[in-house]
């Protein structure tokens, strides 16, 4: 026979077992009850062998196959629209700036749709601005110019702001995980999102909605102005360990000796309280009014006592510059780390690392503000201020103010470097909807559809026989094989099962069969015309060889198009389907032609065909 044949069949036989072996974590983790699929359990049921493939090596089941959670998740695109005007309104005033045309303030309008510029020579301001943005209009303000964007514009700022938290949650689910989800967006700036083989929805909710704005902003430690608290509040009893806990109910004032850049301290007034609802409230009715937006932000921040065998903690008030210096767009990459310097041993903190561009901006803003306080603002909550004692440039931390065990602590801050990795959201996004797809439904589907799958793989095994005798039952052998290698290259790729991928695996078995018996038709119209077996399969296979490529080749350019334009259900039905051809392809052209000639390799051989 010929060398070719037998490196044919050794590729076949080793083909086989590696499939059977890429299979082997599939068997343990579908022997295990449901419950228990996804635990502990099934990472000590996988045999280790040598080169074992792993528990990760295996079928993954769909939304619809293994339950999971289905969350709707809204975007506030107003208040992104609003953050948008707020950064122009700080371009704007960096501009005015660097063109040297005079004027007193550039903010964002109260209605967040436009920046109001003061000024006494509105002319040379609007002609500036205009000439710098094109999408804005100009209108007349009293003591100086307001600038509007139209309509086209804000639409475009809405839309961009939902494809952008679309992608920040498609990067946070990646991250985390999760086996193939289905993530798509809705009308009224809505997004879907289906997460596998997930059950807490609460830890889903918390990782997904968090808007994770990462913000610098400087303290204006200069500023006396929420010294007006001591007429308003009650003033904080102390002693000589601090502040006497717990506070007034409602809040109240102390001071703090904070560092000036030119030398010296200075006392200034904060407001406390014991819980963060109540400073919220605090600072809403009491605290705001006093300051002037377009200079000053009220920040909220926790401390923690030190020395505490029961972590006590209360929130304060921060006085920081309107104007965000930096923001966390500008992070390279975020991890976890040992906190060396916190209060509690074992304690972990957030480090970062800046962007080149990064690096620069904020190798600038820490030279200009040596011995200030430079207040590091996550999600508008005052993570820490410390002082700038000498520029800074690439790299940071985040000290979380927490009062929870070093694992709780280690929990937060690897959630806090994931969505600082993947990317801030543009705004808040609000959840209005959300269900959990009970464990029931999943292996009822589960059942039912390998059930039509082996009926429909038995019907066809039965008629090949029947039909073609000897080679049908050849057939009927790449047919399994066929099988085989469909699943195991699935669970080595990590791909998901869903429904509609049980559909399309039927029918690449579907698309096998179809290729099978073209080529027996071939060798019989051979065999009519007086050649030989042994010929007639050699010409039937290679007559035919090109159109079973061709008709694979336009079946897969179509699975190709589903993977890449479709989602969820139709990318898994796709993933099976381009699988399951290429399999097709293999087993129909090589396997069974190896087999047929092994049984044809002399003249005199028959075959019933």
């Amino acid at each position: 026979m010929e060398q070719s044949w037998y490196w044919r069949v050794a590729l076949i036989v080793v083909g086989t077992l590696i499939a059977i072996w890429l299979l082997v974590p599939s068997f343990f983790y579908f022997r295990l009850p449901p419950d228990k699929r996804n635990t502990e359990a099934y990472t000590k049921s996988v045999p280790r062998f040598p080169l074992s493939p792993g528990p990760g090596t295996r079928l993954n089941l769909g939304l619809d196959l293994q339950g999971g959670i289905l969350l709707d998740m809204g975007v506030d695109v107003d208040r992104a629209v609003k953050a948008k005007i707020t950064r122009v309104a700080d371009s704007v005033a960096d501009y005015l700036k660097e063109k040297n045309i005079p004027f007193e303030a550039a903010t964002a309008g109260a209605n967040g749709t436009r920046v109001e510029v003061k000024t006494t020579d509105p002319g040379a301001v609007q002609n500036a601005v205009l000439k710098q943005y094109g999408d804005m209009i100009a209108s007349h303000l009293d003591g100086g110019v307001q600038f509007t964007y139209k309509d086209r514009a804000l639409q475009d700022f809405r839309q961009k702001a939902v494809e952008q938290a679309e992608k920040v949650i498609r990067n946070r689910i990646d991250k985390w995980g999760v086996s193939e989800p289905d993530i798509k967006r809705k009308a009224n700036s809505q997004i879907q999102v289906q997460l596998p083989g997930r059950q807490d929805p609460d830890e889903a909710k918390q990782l997904l909605g968090r808007t994770a704005q990462l913000e610098f902003k400087i303290a204006d430690d200069d500023n006396p102005v929420l010294d007006q608290l001591q007429q308003k509040l009650k003033r904080c009893e102390s002693g000589r360990a601090g502040l006497t806990l717990p506070l007034p109910e409602g809040g109240c004032w102390t001071v703090e000796r904070v560092e000036l850049p030119g030398g010296g301290e200075m006392a200034r007034t904060m407001a406390v309280a014991n819980t963060l609802p109540e400073i919220e409230k605090l600072v809403k009715e009491q605290v705001q009014p006093l300051v002037d937006p377009a200079k000053n932000v009220v920040g909220i921040g926790q401390v923690q006592l030190p020395n505490q065998v029961t972590p006590v903690v209360y929130y304060r008030t921060y006085l920081l510059r309107s104007k965000t210096e930096l923001t966390g767009d500008y992070i390279a990459d975020a991890g976890v780390a040992q906190d060396t310097q916190g209060l509690r041993s074992g304690g972990y903190v957030v480090t970062f690392k800046m962007s080149p561009e990064g690096s620069k901006l904020m190798g600038r803003l820490t030279s200009e503000n040596i011995k200030r306080r430079m207040a590091i603002v996550l999600d508008q909550n005052v993570e820490s201020a410390p002082y700038i004692q000498s520029q800074i440039t690439s790299n940071g931390q985040i000290t979380l103010g927490s009062g929870r065990n070093p694992q709780d602590q280690f929990t937060e801050a690897s959630q806090i470097a994931l969505v600082l990795r993947s990317g801030a959201l543009p705004a808040p996004v609000t959840i209005a909807a959300e269900s959990t797809v009970g464990a029931t439904l999943g292996p009822e589907l589960v059942t039912k559809g390998t059930r039509a799958a082996l009926i429909g793989l038995l019907a066809v095994l039965v008629f090949m026989v029947v039909y073609y005798r000897a080679s049908g039952l050849i057939a009927d052998v790449a047919l399994v094989l066929n099988g085989l290698l469909v699943l195991s290259a699935m669970a080595m790729v990590g791909s998901t099962l869903t429904l509609p991928g049980i559909a399309g695996f039927v029918l690449t078995l579907g698309m096998a069969v179809d290729a099978n018996v073209l080529i027996n038709e071939r060798i019989r119209e051979e065999m009519r015309a007086g050649k030989t077996v042994k010929v007639a399969v050699q010409q039937g296979y290679d007559r035919v060889f090109w159109t079973i490529v061709d008709s694979h080749v336009t079946t897969l350019v179509a699975g190709f198009m589903l993977m890449e334009f479709g989602s969820g259900p139709v990318k898994g039905f796709a993933v099976t389907l381009i699988i399951g051809l290429i399999a097709s392809l293999i087993t129909s052209i090589v396997v069974t032609r190896a087999i047929m000639e092994f049984f044809t390799r002399h003249d005199t051989a028959r075959l019933s065909v």
